[in-house]
């Protein structure tokens, strides 16, 4: 009995410490991406999906700031970018400052980034500039629940947590 469960415990061991472990991907890795400016739904090169965007901050500045929403298999991320030169016609491409993942999202979560038109964050009364975040929408009440805050911090070019005391978010259908 003791040497049975010897083996399976050098056999879980060997399972758990020798053969490789898919790594919940973080998002890290897309930090510092470079990439020329896109349309909805189009596929850079290394694979993201890109699933639009908003300006955050001035956007009459250079360089100007905003927040993509990307995704790559089951990975849903928001991307804190900063402008990399601008032309005639605008925009010339984006850097990648810092990254918020969402591995597996479930289906009733709804990712969101200032400028959302369905959704509206207000603390006591007033706006939250540069507010991301992940919650689930009540359709039926017009209310959106946050798990989880962050704003785009432009001078330290990071997400930054946000408490959420005193937010309060609604849902209106655009």
């Amino acid at each position: 009995m003791i040497q049975t469960a010897f083996a399976i415990l050098v056999i879980f061991n060997l399972y758990i410490f020798v053969y490789p472990q898919k790594a919940v991907d973080d998002g890290a890795k897309y930090v510092g991406y470079e990439y020329v400016g896109v349309v909805l739904d189009t596929t850079l090169p290394n694979g993201v999906k890109h699933l639009g965007g908003g300006l955050i901050g001035v956007i009459e500045a250079d360089p100007v700031y905003g927040i993509a929403q990307v995704s790559k298999g089951n990975l849903r991320m928001l991307w804190f970018e900063v402008s990399t030169g601008r032309d005639s016609k605008g925009v010339k491409g984006w850097k990648v400052m810092d990254v918020l993942a969402f591995p597996n999202p479930a289906k009733s979560d709804y990712i969101f980034f200032y400028g959302d038109p369905s959704i509206e964050c207000l603390r006591n009364g007033k706006d939250v500039p540069n507010l991301v975040g992940v919650g689930r929408i009540n359709a039926s009440r017009g209310i959106f629940k946050l798990s989880k805050v962050w704003t785009a911090d432009i001078h330290t070019r990071r997400f930054q947590t946000v408490a959420m005391t005193n937010l309060k978010c609604v849902y209106s259908e655009p």
